[in-house]
């Protein structure tokens, strides 16, 4: 999702929210939720479960004065470049100008979208969790032999890093070392990595924080910086843009 542009396109509904004027603080909180959500949902498109929420308390008067305080977003089935995700954002000190002091999200990748995207050296194997590691399910190469690969999961500077910890084979856990260390396993590891996976190009202001696999699939943590979300020299009107003429911008996801 373009992170500054979806800043705006919250913050712009709220402002036309206010613009409606009057009204009990959880009525204005309601008008102000459904239109953040209904200009997070034309920009995403097809992604399905859309929901914003205002957090702070007696967040619908405070629309009133131009400061919101923290508006979290969610959405699930995002579609970007061939790759469905969840994606769950908080933004927080979000103003009606189009603005926040500080905001972060995570992206979560489910495991079936990670096995369409595993390197040939490992491709078959079913990745999933052991409720800590990331885990790869499958016959070692040339073998058949059934293992389950532990591995550690690290966000880096230019994306994630995947290092095979342990390896569970016929019921026992051992380290990778004791595996490959066996007649003809000389080269799982190599097959098994560390490796490190690009994330591509982020937008500029965000930057990946940590890695983690859950039993939903495999989740990024990202933050943004205040630069980023403290610029407004773009014009809000744009935000509507396409939405107020029903085109969704899938593409921006």
């Amino acid at each position: 999702m373009n992170t500054r542009r979806t800043v705006l396109v919250s913050t712009s509904a709220l402002a036309a929210v206010v613009a409606a004027g009057g009204g009990a603080n959880a009525l204005i909180e309601h008008k102000a939720e459904a239109r953040a959500a209904e200009e997070v949902q034309c920009r995403l498109g097809s992604a399905d479960g859309v929901e914003a929420e205002l957090t702070d308390p007696l967040a619908g008067l405070k629309t009133l004065t131009g400061r919101v305080g923290t508006l979290h977003l969610s959405a699930d089935k995002v579609e970007h470049e061939g790759t469905t995700f969840a994606v769950d954002a908080a933004l927080h000190g979000v103003s009606t100008d189009g603005t926040a002091d500080s905001g972060s999200a995570t992206v979560t990748v489910g495991y079936d979208e990670i096995a369409k995207r595993l390197p040939k050296q490992v491709r078959g194997m079913k990745p999933g969790t052991d409720g800590e590691h990331l885990t790869l399910s499958g016959p070692v190469a040339g073998t058949g032999i059934p293992v389950t690969v532990l591995n550690t999961v690290s966000a880096n500077p230019d994306g994630l890093t995947i290092a095979p910890d342990s390896v569970r084979v016929l019921g026992q856990q051992v380290k990778l070392s004791t595996l490959t260390s066996l007649p003809g396993m000389d080269r799982f590891a190599d097959q098994l990595g560390p490796r490190n996976v690009g994330l591509g190009q982020l937008p500029e202001g965000v930057r990946t924080t940590g890695a983690k696999a859950t039993d939903k699939g495999l989740a990024l943590s990202f933050q943004f910086s205040p630069d980023l979300l403290s610029s407004s020299d773009s014009d809000t009107s744009d935000t509507s843009s396409g939405c107020e003429n029903g085109e969704a911008e899938s593409g921006n996801a």
